[in-house]
């Protein structure tokens, strides 16, 4: 067997299987726009109006939220999850306790409970026109929504950012019901901007002529959320 022959040829797989292994980066499935660390927090202006034109009502409110990660805990079927503190800022300046949520993820996808009201977040991988049903966890309507503009630089509330997703419903408003929802996450922050509505508009018929429309009556809200500032203690 002539040796001499043998040893460039091994040298030569050697490079091959290396530079192989250089050229395949591991996969980005999309688990940084879902960070789970724990002291993660994120600030949020929000900004929510409603209405009720038949009881001729109209309000509005602002305020600031931070979401922190706080605990770190096993639930009742083994799931490694997360408590969120979500503090309000008062009239003094401090920040206090309003609500506790829970999050969880895993390699398939990330949930959080809202008010009591587990959802499915996101959907793992993470790839543009992806889809899935928010409230297939729990007993409110059907919420379909899908992955656009993924990986696109988003900026908002005095903050940039180099890669975002956006997660947005898939049923577009009629003239009746608008069912309007957005998120939008960032690498490594989390949600950065929320903005939903949920409006209905009905007609208002003439008294003399249930024939005749004299008008609408809208009720329901709008909420916007944008992040302005992000950390980890």
């Amino acid at each position: 067997m002539n040796t001499k022959l043998i040893f460039p040829v091994l040298c030569a797989m050697v490079l091959f299987v290396a530079c192989r292994k250089e050229e395949v980066p591991e996969p980005d499935l999309g688990y940084g726009y879902f960070p789970t660390k724990l002291g993660t927090w994120v600030e949020y202006q929000v900004d929510s109006t409603w209405r009720d034109d038949r009881a001729n009502v109209r309000d509005s409110v602002s305020y600031r939220l931070r979401e922190r990660i706080v605990e770190h805990y096993t639930d009742l079927e083994g799931r490694p999850c997360q408590k969120i503190h979500r503090f309000v800022l008062d009239d003094a300046g401090e920040w206090v306790v309003r609500d506790v949520w829970t999050a969880t993820a895993n390699t398939y996808a990330a949930e959080k409970t809202e008010e009591n009201e587990r959802r499915l977040k996101l959907s793992f991988p993470v790839r543009n026109a992806r889809r899935w049903d928010i409230n297939v966890y729990n007993t409110e309507k059907e919420l379909e929504v899908a992955y656009r503009e993924k990986g696109n630089a988003w900026a908002a509330g005095g903050l940039s950012f180099a890669n975002t997703v956006l997660v947005k419903n898939t049923v577009p408003a009629n003239n009746v019901d608008r069912r309007d929802f957005e998120e939008r996450y960032a690498e490594g922050v989390g949600m950065v901007e929320k903005r939903q509505w949920e409006l209905k508009t009905q007609p208002v018929y003439d008294p003399n002529n249930a024939n005749i429309i004299i008008g609408f009556n809208t009720s329901g809200f709008s909420l916007r959320m944008v992040a302005v500032a992000y950390g980890a203690e």
